[in-house]
């Protein structure tokens, strides 16, 4: 049967019920359509519908008026209950700091919550002249940070666009930024992998970002090297580069084990 068992045990119901709601999380609020879900599963259009009708009465899954799903707000609740994904964020310590030690730089490591970015561990490096405009355990807007640009740019466009709009009542909050020119650094992380600013989010301060990649969906944290903008050229993030997206993927792999770990 195909809501049956596999050869394996596995209950293809569940299995395929958990793939369609990590794929309407990937979709954000604006939520999916069936024909995106069916294109993007690989289930088809019947098998969909009926796992989505039960989603529905149970009030996991709500039908928008544009007949779209979208995940309910008893995601969030049941999220208030669950530990963090990260874990204790001093087991990362070591490698945001090893980072830190080799560039010489300020290194942060971010985590998105809602409209904003937590600032988990903040790791200096030799250099003398640093730029502490973020603090650990600080929380910041998401326009308001160079680590927001990444975590912005790993969401789908339509929920990144709706945070970016919420923030544009407050113009204060884009720093030396327009909307719009943050909007262009949003789709130049989307289109790059990485994100370099300086003088926008404050002044006399250069970032270069990139998102912590997350194999079960949209990155949630962000690896950011904050210094001086002489310091931080665009030269010379060429050469930090590499070294970022290394940290970004050893982070991404403890974070994993550390899921392993609690389950």
């Amino acid at each position: 049967m195909e809501d049956g068992k596999d050869r394996s045990g596995k209950s293809q119901v569940v299995e395929r019920t958990c793939m369609i709601l990590r794929c309407l999380g990937q979709h954000g609020p604006r939520g999916a359509r069936l024909i995106d879900l069916t294109g993007e599963t690989g289930l088809s259009r019947p098998t969909i519908h009926r796992i989505l009708s039960t989603l529905v009465e149970e009030a996991f899954v709500q039908r928008t008026r544009d007949r779209r799903y979208r995940l309910s707000p008893v995601f969030y609740e049941m999220g208030l209950s669950a530990p963090s994904p990260v874990g204790d964020p001093e087991r990362l310590r070591p490698v945001v700091q090893s980072l830190a030690d080799r560039c010489g730089d300020t290194v942060y490591l971010a985590m998105r919550t809602g409209d904003f970015a937590h600032y988990l561990l903040r790791c200096e490096g030799a250099y003398p002249i640093r730029t502490h405009v973020v603090s650990a355990n600080q929380t910041l807007h998401l326009v308001s940070g160079h680590s927001g640009r990444s975590l912005l740019a790993a969401m789908p466009e339509d929920e990144a666009e709706a945070i970016i709009a919420r923030a544009a009542r407050d113009r204060g909050l884009f720093g030396a930024a327009t909307p719009d020119s943050f909007r262009d650094e949003v789709e130049h992380v989307r289109a790059k992998g990485w994100g370099w600013a300086r003088d926008v989010t404050f002044v006399g301060v250069a970032g270069l970002t990139v998102p912590v990649p997350n194999p079960r969906g949209m990155a949630y944290l962000a690896v950011t090297i904050s210094s001086i903008p002489q310091r931080l050229t665009q030269e010379r993030t060429r050469d930090l580069l590499p070294d970022l997206r290394a940290t970004a993927g050893e982070i991404a792999r403890l974070v994993r084990l550390s899921g392993e770990e609690l389950a």
